[in-house]
């Protein structure tokens, strides 16, 4: 079990599983019983086969109760030949691999994983990439990664055949794919399915079972879901997720009151189940990383090497717009009949106004690629949409992307901004409250981070309110009072305006500078008065002389 925490490579640390898992089994086996054996090895004692598997599998050591298990007869595959004490190797040429599958809940989680393996591929043996043989299986492939989709290389196949020798007719043509589906499952490496496509009746007819599962975003999925893969009879199982992030979506309040939304991550993590946890975040500038780090993962979040410097933008000379702001307004919530959503158009309003201001100075920002807007409420991101586009056509979406935060889970931008939405007296913030839907909505952004809200209605919440302190603490919170147009004027943002280092040294001079002018006047005047004095009592001498 994994635990990766927001910008930590949680997906890096999938793709090194998998350059270890293909590469790191026994070379010597033998095909007996419709499978495949391990030869048996030399004879050694315990300690010293002990000793052997944890040099040769120092990435497992502490990580499984497996561990605390002493193998018998090199069953596990972990042991050396000879003297050699470094497993042995299955190179990226030999038939034979360990069959892996790998899921997600979702279609977009698990094409960000299969795309990541198109564009840096796997590491062999000699630490050489090249790109294994894969398949993506089921519904709603992204574009990105059609060339290895079921459909795609079906098709790949069928051309390529000679169709003179095929079956005639439908039924032989639906044969003939199902035997094409097959084969290409066979002779996969890596299988790629969402956790329900993944109990399709296509992998009933595998003559290979997998060795390996890898589930990411195993918190965000429901225990029966996660269940499905594992029935294809696996050996090992590695789950990754985060349970401080997403839960998985339960519509019934009744099934979530008797725990149906509890993961099977989350289960084992409260049974004491040995859980690694990925410190180290590359995503977000250190500001932002503070919040989250103190409140959800106990301050163990550590920031990787010039994360400072590699997250430092332009639009940070206003303190603002710096890499994390407060934006406390008293807008009006609303609830639109038949929606069960909640809209507050205040906040609309301001948000448009930011924006405008943003993309007039810092042109970079003009991109849906780079800046985003994020709401827990759909109709918010409804409301949101439409202004953006009754202001730039049918082609706002390429300026800015506007979306729930359930549809940013594993996503990042370069800046983030958080609509809150909830503006009330004492009736509370509904699901706002979940501080797993909350720490996803601050941890989108890599630069900057600014949240819109009203301050006094968060604060109902433990969660909000250290927030909004911990604003005040940091002098990032900001009152802003109507007209909204009025915080944006330039006199106005002069005054959060963050003075550079030369700007700084150069103030300091001619502070330093005026205050050496001011005493030199003053040192002057008393020289005069004593000179004057002295004057005064010479001619008093010379007077009394000549009256003597």
């Amino acid at each position: 079990m994994v635990k990766g925490p927001p910008g930590t490579g949680k997906t890096q640390t999938i793709l090194g599983l998998l350059s270890a898992i293909l590469h790191s089994s026994p070379k010597s086996m033998c095909f007996s019983g419709g499978s495949f054996n391990i030869n048996s090895r030399i004879t050694m004692s315990k300690e010293e086969r002990l000793r052997h598997w944890r040099k040769a599998s120092p990435w497992l050591t502490g990580l499984s109760p497996r561990d605390l298990i002493m193998p018998i007869d090199g069953d596990d595959g972990f042991y050396p030949v000879g003297n050699e004490l470094k497993p042995e190797i299955v190179k990226s040429s030999r038939k034979y691999r360990i069959h892996v599958l790998v899921c997600a809940p979702s279609n977009s989680a698990l094409d960000e994983i299969v795309l990541r393996v198109l564009q840096t591929g796997i590491h062999d043996e000699g630490n050489n990439v090249y790109n294994p043989k894969i398949v993506r299986i089921g519904l709603k492939a992204h574009h990105s990664v059609q060339a290895v989709s079921m459909d795609y290389l079906v098709e790949q196949k069928l051309s390529s055949m000679d169709h003179s020798t095929t079956s005639g007719g439908k039924f032989g043509a639906s044969i003939d794919r199902d035997k094409i589906r097959a084969s290409i499952l066979d002779e996969s490496a890596i299988v790629f399915s969402t956790l329900s496509f993944s109990g399709s009746a296509l992998f009933n007819r595998m003559n290979r079972m997998f060795d390996v599962v890898i589930i990411d975003e195993a918190a965000q999925a429901v225990e029966p879901a996660t269940l499905v893969p594992l029935a294809h009879g696996c050996k090992q199982v590695f789950l990754i997720g985060d349970p401080v992030q997403l839960p998985a979506t339960v519509v019934s309040p009744l099934a979530e009151k008797f725990g149906y939304g509890t993961s099977l991550f989350k289960r084992f993590q409260e049974a004491g189940f040995p859980v690694q946890m990925l410190k180290t975040q590359y995503r977000m500038h250190p500001e932002i990383s503070i919040f989250p780090s103190k409140e959800f993962y106990s301050g163990s979040l550590e920031d990787g090497e010039s994360l400072n410097k590699q997250t430092e933008r332009s639009w940070h000379v206003y303190r603002c717009f710096g890499p994390f702001s407060f934006f406390d307004i008293d807008g009006v919530e609303s609830q639109p009949s038949g929606t069960g959503s909640w809209v507050n158009e205040d906040e609309i309003k301001f948000i448009l106004l930011m924006y405008h201001k943003l993309v007039s100075q810092f042109s970079s920002l003009r991109s849906s690629s780079q800046l985003a807007i994020i709401s827990p409420y759909r109709y918010q991101v409804k409301l949101l949409r439409e202004r953006f586009q009754a202001t730039f056509g049918e082609r706002s979406d390429e300026v800015v992307d506007i979306n729930t935060v359930d549809g940013f889970q594993g996503r990042e931008k370069d800046m983030a901004i958080f609509s809150c939405v909830r503006s009330n007296s004492g009736k509370g913030i509904g699901f706002l409250s979940d501080f797993r839907r909350m720490n996803v909505g601050i941890t989108r952004a890599r630069s900057s981070v600014l949240v819109v809200g009203s301050a006094s209605t968060l604060m109902q919440d433990d969660h909000w309110s250290n927030l909004v302190n911990n604003a005040k603490e940091r002098g990032c919170y900001f009152k802003v009072s109507k007209p909204y147009e009025s915080f944006f004027h330039e006199s106005n943002l002069g005054t959060f305006r963050v003075q550079s280092k030369m700007e700084k040294r150069t103030q300091e001079w001619e502070a330093q500078h005026m205050e050496h002018a001011q005493e030199l006047p003053q040192q002057m005047d008393v020289g005069d008065q004593e000179g004057l004095d002295e004057d005064r009592m010479d001619a008093d001498y010379e007077g009394y002389n000549e009256d003597y």
